[in-house]
């Protein structure tokens, strides 16, 4: 006899004891069959003729694999044998033979017994043999699995003990890498702040330059970062917007005083492509710095229209960079607010900004006209619900809303009408008093709960 199962399909598994099956009838011809049946098999037929003398192999004898019993024995029959035998077994996968008038009986075996299957007598040699080669694969399997299962937990015992001389090791070094990341938290979000004011800067340069632009710039980089959100751009486009949309005029500062104030329309032809020449000079402006190369792609494109009529390189649809769509479109629609008044004043500017879907703006962001106008230039609330004051920058608190522009006492823009002041807005503005006092107290709405009915602007 083997020590391995090598007629069962997938190979060789090495066993550490022979392995065996135990057959239970109380007919000797049948026991004798069997024993026929199985003999070029690699595994032990274990034999007995009634239930209490398998029950009595089973207590004496390790690594039986399977458990092939009659149905009709007298005295103890097979469901009642085999119930005891789960006892004494519970892994060992145990077959039922009976008889085609005793299916009953059979199934009875299967629900009582746990017996995993029957066979019927007179029974097929193949079929008997397969059964009996899958259910031994089956507990070898299981046999294999529990051994694994210990070799695993004595291997944690083990990495356990090893882990407890590391602990005091780990945390030591965990307590470092803490250190050092919170450093490196913080010096990242300085230098994030740091970056952020510079462009702010930048931006604020050109309303240096020609004051009546005055917080443009702002209020089309919060226009557009909605409209980019809404759009669904990823966080990496929505931040080269945001930068974009801020710088986009940046190249206006090499214009002379005289072509600033000049709508495109009065210009001369050679004015006229001076003019349009400051999209590729912010472009240039930015270039050098690494970070900043795709929003001076952005920066560059901002002009071109959708129809191909545009400039500087007269690009068309989808040729024309996404984000300098979206900036397009916010800084159309900050250029119709500005030129109307009224109440009905946004209403007008949604309308004139729709009627250049598809000519001059992309018409698959139409849909977001309205909703980007209204949020982004809507008026400051007044009235029930809200306190107005003038207040000094120390007395300024989380949640007000500026009732008026903000300048700084030199006179540049700090902070748009309707802006609600948050943490770092009164950081800001209360270190800019300090070195550029402001003329007067600050304007504030003051909201007396949670007001309901308006959107603000925040930049």
């Amino acid at each position: 006899m083997n020590d391995s199962l090598t007629p069962m399909s997938g190979g060789e598994i090495p066993l550490e004891q022979p392995l065996s099956i135990l057959c239970v009838d109380d007919e000797d011809n049948i026991l004798k069959a069997l024993n026929r049946l199985f003999r070029r098999e690699p595994f032990r037929v274990l034999t007995a003729n009634s239930g209490e003398e398998g029950l009595e192999i089973l207590r004496s004898t390790n690594n039986i694999g399977l458990i092939l019993s009659d149905q009709r024995m007298p005295g103890m029959n097979g469901t009642t044998f085999l119930q005891s035998a789960t006892a004494l077994a519970p892994d060992t996968p145990r077959l039922i033979l009976t008889g085609y008038a005793d299916v009953h009986a059979a199934i009875e075996a299967i629900n009582q017994g746990r017996a995993c299957r029957f066979l019927t007598k007179p029974w097929d040699d193949d079929e008997v043999r397969q059964a009996v080669r899958d259910e031994l694969r089956r507990y070898l399997m299981v046999q294999e699995n529990s051994r694994l299962n210990a070799l695993v937990a004595r291997q944690n015992e083990e990495l356990a003990e090893i882990n407890s001389r590391l602990e005091e090791k780990v945390r030591r070094q965990t307590t470092e890498i803490r250190r050092q990341y919170d450093e490196t938290l913080t010096l990242n979000r300085r230098l994030k702040n740091n970056y952020d004011a510079i462009i702010l800067s930048f931006s604020d340069l050109m309303e240096l330059r020609h004051h009546q632009i005055r917080s443009h710039s702002r209020s089309v980089s919060a226009c557009a970062g909605l409209i980019a959100r809404l759009a669904g751009a990823d966080e990496e486009l929505c931040e080269q917007i945001r930068v974009a949309a801020l710088l986009h005029d940046i190249g206006k500062i090499g214009i002379s005083d005289r072509l600033l104030a000049m709508a495109p329309s009065d210009m001369a032809p050679g004015e006229l492509r001076e003019y349009q020449l400051h999209s590729v000079r912010g472009q240039t402006a930015i270039d050098s710095i690494e970070e900043l190369r795709e929003v001076g792609l952005l920066v560059r494109h901002h002009h071109e229209a959708y129809d191909g009529g545009g400039y500087p390189d007269a690009l068309a649809g989808e040729r024309i960079p996404l984000g300098s769509r979206v900036i397009a479109l916010a800084n159309h629609i900050a250029n119709a607010v500005s030129r109307f008044r009224g109440e009905d004043a946004l209403d007008l500017a949604i309308r004139e900004t729709s009627g250049r879907m598809g000519t001059l703006l992309d018409p698959r962001l139409a849909g977001w006209v309205e909703r980007s106008t209204r949020e982004t230039f809507a008026t400051v609330p007044r009235g029930v619900g809200f306190t107005q004051a003038e207040l000094a920058p120390q007395d300024l608190t989380p949640g007000m809303i500026l009732s008026r522009d903000l300048l700084s006492g030199s006179r540049v823009l700090l902070l748009q009408e309707g802006t609600r002041l948050g943490e770092s807005e009164l950081t800001a503005l209360q270190r800019t008093a300090k070195n550029d006092p402001f003329h007067s107290g600050v304007g504030v709405l003051i909201p007396q709960g949670t007001p309901k009915e308006t959107n603000f602007t925040f930049h």
